[in-house]
């Protein structure tokens, strides 16, 4: 790291001063040398005069890294967060070591946080344990500086990694602790944040069991989402309302909820929300309404859309609901077809509901197979389905996996 008298030069240079320039008449240009080569340290009275020349704060120069030093590498680090996509542990490894000489030393600044939150999320994804120490630095420092949004963020990270590790219950009770802060310390949250908070806390009330609590709290967030014009995850909760809505058997709730997720598919013209509603009609026709061939125009609809980059365009949605009608219609080798295709959930779905779903579609693609004499494959699918799904809140969908695999599993131990 550069010392006290090369930050000094580094400083002077870059504002294009001469050591004339910058001693003035308060110190000699012998001096100035000295300090600058480190044969000599500063006064305080002089420090804080040679820091007011540069237009700095002496503190930043007495730091051996300052935002204005750290500000390129942030910049840098936020070029290749942008572009790297979960699961590249190689580029997260790089963002990791990028960020590693300077995390001991940071100062208090924006710069400091954003690297210690970026540093944390790249851990996490290249498979480091020690993640969560930097993400609680960089909660500090955006509470000390009072960017509550960018504090509020660390803790949506956290978030999302407990819940993709399945630790719903760690993740209920974080968000209740965020809530009680916001609290008890009186902070002011803008209305996005505040939408963001009532959304987490409904989907983890969902994910935990309390299913009328969270369904309640869907609806509220909703109704406040339109009186307040912020739609942050609007797509998203009326989905999961709608989900609510099916498995409470409330059909004309749950054609209600479609209906006003396809009004807001026509406002924003956004192919993952038109991706949404395909898959969850098509859902919704194989699941509770029994209209397969209804279903299977629905997944077409989905599969016609350009899949890009858009990262909820995975292809298993369109194959698991594709198969899923194939089976039900009694076109075996067709849905084998299809099922063949759907081989994983996504790796961003960590949301009980959404896992019980396509798991229940793993169910009716062992079924597919029983149907054409493939029991030990058939078995080993259901399987699956069934370890992935025991610990999952109890749905029905859960309750047709776990049908599924006994069933496979008798017709095994018969033959």
């Amino acid at each position: 790291m550069d010392s006290l008298g090369t930050r000094i030069r580094k400083l002077r240079k870059e504002r294009k001063l001469t050591l004339e320039a910058l001693a003035a008449d308060r110190l000699t240009k012998g001096m100035l040398s000295q300090i600058e080569n480190d044969k000599a340290k500063p006064s305080m009275e002089s420090l804080n005069y040679i820091a007011e020349r540069l237009g700095v704060k002496a503190s930043e120069l007495l730091e051996q890294v300052t935002p204005t030093t750290i500000r390129p590498l942030l910049e840098q680090v936020e070029i290749l967060f942008a572009q790297v996509k979960r699961g590249d542990k190689d580029n997260h490894q790089q963002l990791v070591a990028m960020i590693e000489p300077y995390v001991e030393e940071l100062p208090l600044s924006y710069e400091a946080g954003r690297l210690l939150y970026i540093y944390a999320d790249a851990q996490y994804e290249a498979g480091l344990s020690t993640w969560e120490r930097p993400l609680q630095q960089a909660r500090q420092i955006f509470k000390e500086i009072n960017l509550l949004s960018h504090w509020f963020k660390t803790y949506m990270l956290q978030l999302a990694v407990l819940a993709e590790n399945r630790q719903y219950d760690a993740a209920y009770a974080c968000i209740l602790q965020v809530q009680e802060e916001i609290k008890q310390e009186n902070y002011q949250l803008d209305s996005r944040d505040m939408g963001k908070l009532a959304y987490f806390i409904s989907i983890l009330q969902l994910a935990v069991g309390e299913h009328e609590e969270g369904k309640q709290l869907i609806n509220e967030t909703i109704t406040n989402a339109h009186q307040n014009q912020l739609y942050y995850h609007i797509d998203d909760m009326y989905r999961i309302a709608a989900y609510c809505a099916m498995i409470d058997g409330d059909f004309e709730q749950a054609e209600h909820l479609m209906m006003k997720l396809e009004q807001y598919r026509v406002f924003v013209e956004q192919v993952d929300v038109d991706a949404f509603i395909f898959v969850l009609r098509a859902h919704y026709y194989n699941n509770y309404t029994g209209d397969y061939q209804q279903a299977l125009m629905e997944i077409e609809r989905f599969k016609a859309l350009h899949h890009g980059d858009v990262q909820k365009l995975d292809e298993n949605f369109y194959y698991a609901e594709k198969g899923k009608s194939l089976y039900f219609l009694g076109q075996y080798l067709e849905a084998k077809e299809a099922f063949e295709h759907y081989k994983a959930i996504p790796m961003y779905i960590s949301h009980p509901y959404d896992l019980l779903s396509m798991n229940e579609c793993f169910s009716y693609k062992a079924l597919n197979y029983a149907q054409l004499g493939e029991l030990t494959t058939a078995y080993e699918i259901a399987k699956k389905a069934y370890m992935d799904s025991k610990d999952l809140v109890d749905l029905p969908y859960k309750d047709k996996i776990k049908e599924t695999y006994l069933t496979i599993k008798a017709q095994i131990n018969s033959v």
